[in-house]
């Protein structure tokens, strides 16, 4: 199976975890990546800025020229950039994309990317976090396959995926949390509509556990779930910080349709202390969700007391890296 075309912005090659593991994937064959000589010397000059040593730089841009040769590097692009309606600094990146006809354009810088500039290219521009999702989410196995072969080779220091995939969060936190929940068994492939099965509400509540067990995160998740719907007192009990939700009506507003699915998901960065758990849209009266990467979803996340129980911390579309659930 072939992957996508992407071009890599010099941001996403900047930061080596992130721009590691981008390479892994794309040596795996899981996405044909792109880049020009512009784009890999604003590589290396801001790698510096990191405290990389210039020299160290320069032999990480090589080494990047050497494993991926011409079919990697674009030219021919430049009559194109001063046509593109981008930030007049990005146009470059834009250009190649458009001379390449590539699928995405992957960059941190999305607001210098307008849709009116890349979308009359048929060019999606995407956050990395976003990217790797995809790649995740279409071929799951492939990925982690990719990233756990890599990661053996590690020797200075050696790390476990695990590591890898922690060290990870602070860049692309979403693709981090969701690959190390699929180590175990990573799932096929999976379609845009979640895999629903029937079942009763008893069978459903089983599901999260013992009723009542705060220790446990998911049944803290149905029990703020149900008292958010029936019993404001208990999803304020259920809370780590009530005050900040006010009233819970935007709660109750974001989570209207959704239920709550059945899997756990332990920060990497953190599983002892942060928890996640994902809220999908309902197709049935009463139904427990097996699909696992849906991208369309919403997360409660969950913070352990010191107590070892568990309250609902934040509600929203994305995972955070635990330095910021933390305050660390």
């Amino acid at each position: 199976m072939s992957g996508p075309v992407a071009v890599l912005d010099a941001c996403a090659l900047v930061p080596i975890r992130l721009a590691t593991t981008l390479l892994w994937l794309a040596e795996a064959g899981l996405f044909r990546p792109l880049w020009s000589d512009q784009i890999l010397d604003e590589v290396e000059r801001n790698l510096p800025k990191l405290g990389v040593d210039p020299d160290r730089a320069r032999r990480r841009v090589q080494n990047m020229r050497d494993a991926f040769g011409v079919e990697t590097l674009v030219d021919g692009f430049e009559a194109l950039i001063d046509e593109m309606a981008c930030d007049p600094k990005d146009r470059h990146v834009l250009a190649v994309a458009v001379h390449e006809q590539a699928d995405a354009l992957v960059t941190f810088n999305l607001k210098d990317f307008p849709d009116q500039a890349a979308s009359p290219h048929a060019v999606e521009i995407l956050h990395p976090d976003v990217f790797l999702l995809r790649l995740l989410q279409q071929r799951p196995a492939d990925v982690i396959a990719a990233l756990a072969a890599s990661v053996q080779d590690l020797r200075r220091p050696p790390e476990t995926l695990n590591d890898w995939l922690a060290g990870l969060t602070p860049v692309v936190p979403m693709f981090a949390n969701l690959a190390a929940d699929a180590l175990g068994e990573p799932p096929e492939a999976v379609s845009d509509v979640p895999a629903l099965v029937q079942t009763d509400d008893q069978a459903a509540i089983a599901s999260f556990g013992e009723p009542g067990d705060w220790t446990n995160p998911a049944q803290v998740v149905f029990g703020w779930y149900y008292g958010l719907l029936n019993d404001v007192d208990l999803a304020k009990w259920l809370t780590y910080d009530p005050a900040a939700w006010g009233d819970y009506a935007r709660a109750r507003e974001h989570l209207e349709g959704r239920s709550p699915a059945s899997r756990v998901i332990h920060a990497v960065d953190a599983p002892d202390r942060i928890a996640f758990m994902r809220f999908v849209t309902e197709v049935a009266a009463t139904a427990q969700v097996f699909q696992t990467y849906v991208t369309e979803a919403t997360f409660i996340t969950l913070i352990r007391r010191d107590d070892g129980t568990w309250r609902v911390w934040g509600l929203g579309p994305a995972l955070l890296p635990a330095e910021k659930i933390l305050g660390k």
